[in-house]
């Protein structure tokens, strides 16, 4: 029984917490644009995506996409990492990260290749 309080106490610690996306394991992606139109694009992409924007700053944004219960498994859980740095005037590199938590890792995914291609969409439409 004490066994049992004890996982039971853990898991439920561990539930909560959430993995913290970085940059030695991100994919990177050049763009034609600059930082500014960049991070603009990115915080709009995460925010249509349905992720809470927890950290807005200079060449950095971080969301967290709230978990959804489905019939088997709840997705969601991960947090989004990218970061932007200047290339040239004109050009930018992204770093971008899904950092998934240790509960509910089976329903998560990386959101790193669907992000940089809605950026690249974004950047397109911006004038």
């Amino acid at each position: 029984m004490k066994r049992f309080v004890l996982a039971a106490s853990i898991l439920s610690s561990l539930a909560g917490c959430a993995a913290s996306p970085t940059p030695d394991e991100a994919t990177i992606a050049t763009v034609d644009s600059p930082v500014a139109r960049v991070q603009t694009a990115a915080v709009d992409v995460l925010a249509a995506a349905g992720f809470d924007l927890d950290r807005i700053e200079p060449n950095y944004v971080e969301g967290y996409h709230p978990r959804d219960a489905g019939a088997l498994v709840a997705s969601g859980g991960e947090t989004v990492g990218i970061w932007i740095e200047p290339v040239t005037q004109e050009k930018s590199r992204m770093r971008v990260d899904t950092a998934r938590s240790l509960v509910g890792i089976v329903g998560q995914k990386s959101w790193n290749d669907e992000v940089i291609d809605a950026i690249r969409d974004r950047l397109k439409q911006q004038p």
